[in-house]
């Protein structure tokens, strides 16, 4: 995962970011850290945690409390289905203040 801030095309340093995986009735934290100064995290999701549906959430208030902006969406949440495989997914996420996008590429 990488993310990118929209409106400087830098990558975003220091936001946290969460994966859980749906139990069966809940979300369970399966890892949590935050980007580095490329924007990258160290997330990886494990075979047993690819048969699941999976999300990701990322804080984006401190990092935009940092820049003195007050975003719309505070939390970032993208939820989505590996389908059990392990191939290699870069999932490349642009935040701004009045929005986001994510899309996901195989590598």
């Amino acid at each position: 995962m990488s993310v990118t801030d929209g409106t400087n095309g830098h990558p975003v340093d220091g936001l946290p970011v969460r994966l859980e995986r749906f139990g069966l009735d809940h979300w369970q934290q399966v890892w949590n850290g935050i980007t580095d100064a490329e924007g990258r995290s160290g997330c990886s999701v494990d075979r047993e945690d690819a048969q699941r549906p999976l999300q990701l959430t990322l804080e984006t208030d401190r990092y935009f409390a940092t820049l003195g902006v007050r975003p719309f969406y505070s939390r970032i949440t993208v939820s989505f289905a590996v389908g059990g495989t392990l191939d290699r997914h870069e999932v490349p996420i642009v935040v701004n203040p009045g929005g986001y996008t994510v899309h996901s590429v195989r590598i």
